[in-house]
């Protein structure tokens, strides 16, 4: 407890005393710089390539699922894997991922990302976990002729999944058949 100091009475009891006056180098705190003089960036930004969205934005239009997932792989090719795991977004995605949990086989990938060894990564590429989710994107359907893989202004996503054309409500998230005009679950309109 700050303020307070055990010292030993006249008959050799330990007893709490307030410390007055409260020495001063108690509450002296070393507090290094907020930022560095050179920074090192391990999370390069790439203007030609369309990003992997952030999550928990839906209200903006940033829907994360496995068909963006899908979209956004197929803009590399197979000599820029570790160009395209070096997106914190995406490997939050398949860290937090609920239809194939990959978190802890992640190790080798986060340390071939922080130290930049491309054949980490392209080693990682080729462990099961990760071929299970290349299968997936195999799978999927070819994404639209724009090649992005966004909301369009009526929050219909173009994941193309199966089943028909789907849209997302962007108030609730839930996913609706293409022919609704309001959302089942929460009837706001689309």
């Amino acid at each position: 407890m700050l303020g307070v100091a055990r010292e030993k009475d006249n008959y050799g009891n330990e007893v709490p005393r307030l410390a007055r006056p409260l020495p001063v180098e108690y509450l002296l705190v070393d507090v290094p710089a907020s930022t560095p003089l050179v920074p090192q960036y391990k999370f390069h930004i790439d203007p030609s390539i369309s990003q992997f969205p952030v999550e928990n934005r839906m209200v903006q239009g940033h829907l994360q699922d496995f068909g963006t997932l899908s979209s956004y792989m197929r803009q590399f090719t197979e000599d820029q894997f570790l160009l395209a795991m070096s997106d914190f977004h995406v490997l939050l995605y398949i860290a937090t991922m609920d239809m194939l949990p990959l978190r802890e086989h992640m190790g080798p990938l986060l340390e071939a990302v922080r130290t930049g060894n491309s054949a980490l990564a392209s080693e990682w590429r080729h462990s099961e976990q990760w071929g299970t989710v290349e299968q997936l994107i195999a799978a999927t359907e070819v994404p639209s002729a724009s090649g992005s893989h966004s909301l369009d202004h009526h929050g219909a996503s173009g994941s193309g999944m199966g089943g028909g054309a789907k849209w997302t409500c962007p108030h609730c998230t839930f996913i609706n058949a293409a022919h609704l005009s309001s959302c089942e679950m929460c009837n706001l309109p689309r």
